[in-house]
């Protein structure tokens, strides 16, 4: 269920509800998204005499504002109803942001050859599925979908249309005939496939990585309706909740929706089983998940009335203090997470611009609530009751904090960030930064007084660095921005070979070694060897060349920047540089594959697009090159690099055994003396060609089994004796 690509039962209903693409968007939300729940508390922008607004006001589901237009599929009137085209965001009703799907979108696969999957689909009964649908598409299509962003909604509605059309074009789908049988044409027989099939009447079934040419057997699986229904203690429905359901101890695996029914009916398609079933509603609490047997009819969830919190939270003098934070909970709860999440991510709310907060869905109880703001904080305790219940808080703030910047001539300037760092240790505060209130202000508040090391950016000036001393109460500074340095060059080799995975960095003689992130004093090198960095302070500086695989510095010197544009090119010695080209059996490059090298010390690196792998600063000598991307591995190649440039070509193919990566002590294999590089070929009997394959094979025997394994060493084959269960070790898809 947390998986980022659409799973092959995604497909199946890809291509059996409407225009083959809302289920398109089911893969994208429950297989790439995963299911969160919705906040049930929020701050309310009324007066807090209003009356209560039963709708809830956010969603952490990022396809819509709110859990009443998540995507999901909401159920009006107790029949399941299905939103082919999700309209663009309503912002008078505050419902969430929409996306417009393609009219129609046909399959057209990128894949193509001459090859054929056959099979059949059977029924839990072993009878053959007549009408099924079955889908097929290729197991090494990357499906990712578009990152979230609020900030721009329209480019992600475009995105999620291309994600969701693309999807629908690279699927393939048949019906079965009267026999259950299917068959797919004009598939790549290079490449495997994801098939899965679906019969409304029968149920669901998928196979994984299907080689071209088979024929293979889709069994389905039943399912069924978790039917309940919702009510008040007193027997009146509750109209409109969501309704979450998992099996016992699997919650991560949840299927949820949004209900509307004037009944307080809901049901959702499930496999048979025990399910565990939790109901949320503004204004409502369940005091505990509810077991319901799939299929059954007639269960009831009784929802109790909730306790509603309502405050203001000031400082000692009575002033409101605008977006403090209200959080179910003390200060030693932070770090626990009940079901109901009543601890830490659990209710909170943020107070408005008169210190007023509200929570409109509690647990009726003793509770402890925690007002905060930055670093400061105050606890108090009360009983809730069934109703509204009022809650205030008098907190000490701490110190305020007036930052006023300028520029070098004068002029406001607004910050990017404040850092402040407590004397004499490697504390980080982190006070509130409250709402600007007049150009070139920046104010924070909620840090406890104290000495402080404070550095503060603004966009294309040098970052400023001095120590303060913050007392209780306001302090105000003014602060103003030099004319800022930059310097930019190029890292060669002292062989004239390439250079890669190096950072430069500008660094204070007195300065912490790795102080100084995120002021434009670090950057990494570009593939060909340029950087630029700044702006700096005008002066004198460590120019500083590393290493981003280990941190270890190759090169040191000093450098006196003035205004404006300097340049310093550097030389390094970079030992041997290994470039690595990365193609399958066809010499089609691979990207974003990884490249290991082993020896008196271990690299890695990953392939650029062009599928070109490249690590600097090796020691010259002997090493074994791997590499493995995605379903493929090579096998190890012994090379012996010199200085300079030091160029391979690595072919990957389907892996045919594992590969032992790291050993254990005080275990089996420890014990047994397997090596780092050794190639499992079989395992109690079992051919072994892959890392997944040994894991399965070893999770089938018992601990009193006793089992042979077979090794590959160095060209020769060893036999080893070992009992079943844990051998301690660790591996990856290997090629003999």
């Amino acid at each position: 269920m947390s998986s980022s690509r659409l799973s092959g039962l995604n497909i199946v209903l890809l291509v059996v509800t409407v225009l083959s693409l809302l289920v398109g968007a089911y893969g994208f939300i429950a297989g790439g998204l995963g299911d969160s729940n919705p906040p049930t508390n929020s701050v309310s922008i009324r007066g807090l005499d209003a009356e209560l607004d039963p709708t809830p006001r956010e969603s952490s589901a990022p396809l819509a504002a709110n859990p009443s237009d998540d995507n999901t599929a909401r159920e009006p009137n107790s029949s399941v109803s299905t939103k082919v085209t999700p309209q663009p965001q309503d912002t008078t009703t505050g419902k969430g942001p929409g996306f417009e799907l393609p009219a129609e979108v046909k399959s057209d696969p990128s894949d193509r050859g001459d090859a054929v999957i056959a099979g059949r689909v059977i029924a839990p009964n072993g009878e053959p599925v007549s009408g099924a649908t079955v889908t097929a598409r290729r197991s090494n299509l990357d499906l990712l979908p578009p990152e979230f962003s609020s900030d721009e909604l329209d480019r992600y509605r475009e995105e999620v249309s291309a994600f969701l059309a693309r999807a629908a074009r690279e699927t393939r789908s048949v019906n079965t005939d009267t026999k259950g049988e299917f068959r797919f044409s004009g598939l790549d027989g290079s490449l495997a496939y994801d098939l899965a099939a679906y019969s409304e009447s029968h149920g669901s079934g998928e196979l994984g990585r299907v080689a071209s040419g088979d024929r293979v057997t889709i069994l389905l699986s039943a399912e069924s309706m978790l039917q309940g229904r919702v009510e008040t203690a007193d027997g009146k429905p509750v109209t409109s909740f969501r309704v979450r359901a998992w099996r016992p101890n699997r919650q991560w695996e949840a299927i949820s929706r949004n209900v509307d029914n004037a009944e307080g009916k809901f049901s959702l398609p499930a496999k048979a089983g025990l399910m565990q079933v939790e109901i949320t509603a503004t204004g409502f609490t369940q005091e505990k998940p509810q077991d319901i047997e799939v299929g059954s009819e007639g269960a009831v969830i009784v929802l109790q009335q909730a306790a509603i919190l309502s405050g203001v939270v000031t400082d000692k003098e009575g002033t409101p203090l605008a977006n403090a934070e209200v959080r179910v909970g003390g200060g030693e709860d932070r770090n626990r997470r009940g079901w109901n999440q009543e601890g830490n991510g659990g209710p909170s709310a943020r107070t408005d611009s008169k210190g007023r907060y509200r929570f409109d869905t509690l647990t009726p109880k003793e509770t402890r609530f925690t007002a905060s703001l930055g670093e400061m904080s105050e606890t108090r305790t009360i009983t809730l009751v069934q109703g509204e219940n009022t809650l205030d808080f008098q907190m000490d703030v701490g110190a305020i904090v007036r930052l006023r910047l300028s520029d070098p001539s004068g002029k406001p300037v607004e910050v990017d960030s404040v850092w402040f760092q407590q004397k004499g240790g490697r504390n980080w505060p982190r006070p509130e930064r409250m709402p600007s209130s007049e150009p070139g202000l920046a104010e924070y508040a909620g840090i406890a007084p104290g000495e402080y090391t404070m550095t503060v950016t603004a966009a294309g000036l040098p970052a400023i660095k001095q120590d303060i001393t913050i007392a209780a109460g306001s302090n105000e500074l003014s602060l103003k921005f030099a004319t800022g340095a930059m310097l930019s060059g190029t890292i060669t080799s002292s062989s004239g070979g390439k250079v890669s995975n190096v950072g430069v960095r500008l660094r204070k003689e007195d300065e912490d070694r790795w102080g100084g992130w995120g002021t434009g004093r670090y950057a990494q090198v570009d593939e060909d060897g340029t950087f630029k960095l700044g702006p700096a302070e005008p002066g004198q500086w460590r120019l500083e060349v590393y290493t981003t695989g280990n941190w270890a510095e190759v090169f040191s010197d000093t450098v006196t920047l003035s205004e404006g544009e300097n340049i310093r090119n550097v030389v390094v010695d970079a030992g041997a540089t290994v470039i690595v080209k990365l193609v399958d059996e066809q010499g089609n490059a691979i990207a974003w594959g990884n490249v290991q090298l082993s020896g008196a010390r271990n690299f890695n690196a990953n392939s650029n697009g062009e599928g070109v792998a490249t690590v600097s600063f090796v020691e010259v000598g002997s090493y074994s090159l791997v590499a493995t991307s995605r379903g493929l591995a090579s096998q190890s190649q012994f090379i012996s690099l010199r200085a300079g440039d030091n160029q391979f070509t690595v072919r990957l193919q389907k892996p045919n055994c594992c590969r032992l990566t790291h050993i254990y002590p005080d275990t089996q294999a420890s014990k047994l003396g397997l090596q780092v590089g050794d190639l499992v070929i079989e395992y109690n009997g079992e051919s072994i060609t892959s890392w997944g394959g040994l894991g399965q094979a070893i999770r089938r025997t018992k601990a009193t089994d006793d089992v042979i394994m077979l090794v590959e060493r160095g060209g020769s084959m060893l036999t080893f004796n070992l009992k079943g269960g844990t051998v301690g070790i660790e591996g990856t898809d290997g090629v003999r």
